[in-house]
């Protein structure tokens, strides 16, 4: 199968082009703009599938997918929240939820090799405007500390771990402040262009790496400033994922 990536993140769109390759599929073009995919669209030559972003840096995809209506099955990718989504199935839109999950990934190549729904663009885009806007980030972070209460900015923070039942955040001058988030909220709040879930108790920020270096049983393991105690480690899972957001 012969199909167009529409994304104009570099570390996504060649995350996805992996993922497609291993199943087979052939990409035959990434577009990064509105105006890469238009003059795409003028040469009449199309995919047999797109997988498509819906916020591109020069604008929502959808008003030129409505003024264009290419006859072309789309899987579009969004990092909307939950709330969104919801009204997405509504819609029966597919869609893949960022970082692409390669189980949904799957589900949703599956449904258009079995049915080829009709997309429903005007009601999408209605729905864009009124529910959904492109996602935001926790910019501060609030801490206690004794009977007072501290912010930080994100941008003064390099990790947040958690350690003997403790979600913690650590400063970029190795400090580190109890939260009131769990690891799993926090992996959601964070720009995943400057943040990584290395595993299960670590988020770090690509400021705070100093080195990586390989580990046992192919994995790798992180190096930070104000290392301490932190035993930094990258699933073996998560190796290629990891070096891809490295860049």
């Amino acid at each position: 199968m012969k199909v167009v990536i529409v994304e104009d993140e570099a570390i996504a769109a060649r995350r996805m082009q992996r993922l497609l390759e291993e199943r087979g599929m052939e990409v035959t073009q990434v577009i990064e703009s509105n105006e890469e995919l238009s003059a795409y669209l003028d040469k009449g030559s199309l995919p047999e599938l797109f997988f498509m972003d819906i916020h591109l840096n020069d604008g929502v995809v959808l008003d030129l997918l409505m003024s264009r209506n290419p006859q072309v099955p789309i899987i579009f990718t969004t990092a909307y929240d939950q709330y969104a989504l919801k009204a997405f199935k509504l819609q029966s839109i597919d869609y893949l939820l960022k970082p692409i999950d390669e189980n949904e990934l799957d589900a949703a190549l599956a449904k258009h090799k079995n049915s080829q729904p009709q997309v429903d663009l005007t009601a999408l885009t209605n729905l864009i405007k009124l529910q959904a806007n492109p996602q935001s980030y926790k910019d501060r972070f609030s801490v206690r500390v004794g009977d007072k209460i501290r912010s930080f900015s994100i941008d003064e923070l390099h990790l947040f771990y958690s350690a003997d039942k403790i979600n913690s955040l650590q400063t970029e001058e190795g400090r580190s402040y109890p939260i009131d988030y769990t690891i799993e909220q926090l992996s959601g709040m964070v720009d995943p262009k400057r943040w990584y879930r290395v595993n299960r108790g670590y988020i770090i920020s690509i400021s705070a790496i100093i080195d990586v270096v390989a580990y046992s049983n192919s994995r790798l393991k992180v190096l930070i400033h104000h290392q301490g105690s932190h035993e930094i480690i990258v699933s073996r899972e998560k190796v290629r994922d990891f070096k891809e957001w490295l860049g």
